[in-house]
């Protein structure tokens, strides 16, 4: 009789222990729609990565410049790798950048100058760029209406093709803007421009347990007969660099020489 009764008060405590855990499971998250979706992404960041790309070429041959982008801090701070390949030869370039302060790496020694008179850009260009870029914040209704939607579970992913002319160049524009590394190069992008015709883009946003964890976009260019120009904006790591601050080696940097300012 004591065995039976042990047996029966096993049975009622197993019960309990998997009514309990019933109860303590999670209720399923409601499925999104696209305009859900794009809302979740369009809660501001303050820090990630975002890396810039344009290739210039043809079938055979290609120039391609990329600026991989830390970005964050209060204000923003931006820590620019920069890459330039071209016949076979790479060129590499480091710099900080705080306000309209620039800090650049010549050969491990480091220098500091005033970014818009080194770049041809300004600070405001480069926080609208990334940190406010209007595809992610402020979609225009051809690219919210392009964008298709597949779900996995909690994560989102909205995809669109897009060959709108004045969405695509003003996609295109930050990059044109923020990419160049001197007066020279912005003058080069603005021919360029001139005389190239935008043929297509592609956009792709990736949002997981109602965050944004990736978005990037490509829009692709034909100058001439025979080029072809390929510029890309590509985010990640959203949250990584909250705190993100220049460096001493760099705030101690020494001034740039006058005759070395915008040569490049």
């Amino acid at each position: 009789m004591k065995f039976k009764k042990l047996i029966v008060g096993i049975t009622v405590l197993a019960a309990l222990v998997v009514t309990g855990c019933s109860k303590q499971q999670k209720k399923a998250q409601p499925i999104l729609t696209k305009t859900q979706v794009i809302n979740k992404s369009q809660k501001s960041f303050k820090s990630g990565q975002v890396k810039q790309s344009l290739t210039l070429g043809t079938d055979t041959s290609a120039q391609v410049i990329t600026a991989d982008t830390g970005f964050g801090g209060t204000p923003t701070v931006f820590h620019i790798n920069y890459q330039t390949q071209n016949k076979g030869k790479t060129q590499n370039a480091e710099e900080w950048v705080n306000m309209n302060n620039l800090y650049l790496n010549g050969q491990n020694t480091w220098y500091r100058t005033k970014l818009d008179d080194f770049s041809g850009h300004s600070y405001a260009d480069m926080v609208d760029a990334t940190v406010n870029n209007k595809l992610i914040f402020n979609p225009s209704t051809t690219l919210t209406n392009a964008y298709k939607m597949k779900r996995n579970k909690n994560t989102y992913t909205l995809t669109a093709n897009i060959s709108n002319q004045s969405l695509m160049k003003k996609a295109a524009d930050p990059i044109w803007t923020t990419t160049g590394q001197s007066p020279q190069q912005e003058k080069a992008f603005q021919r360029i421009q001139k005389y190239g015709k935008y043929k297509n883009m592609t956009v792709k946003m990736v949002v997981k347990n109602k965050k944004l964890t990736n978005f990037q976009y490509f829009v692709n260019m034909k100058i001439g007969n025979s080029m072809k120009l390929r510029l890309g904006q590509v985010y990640s790591n959203f949250g990584s660099h909250d705190f993100l601050k220049v460096p001493e080696t760099a705030l101690n940097a020494k001034p740039l020489p006058k005759n070395n300012k915008s040569k490049k």
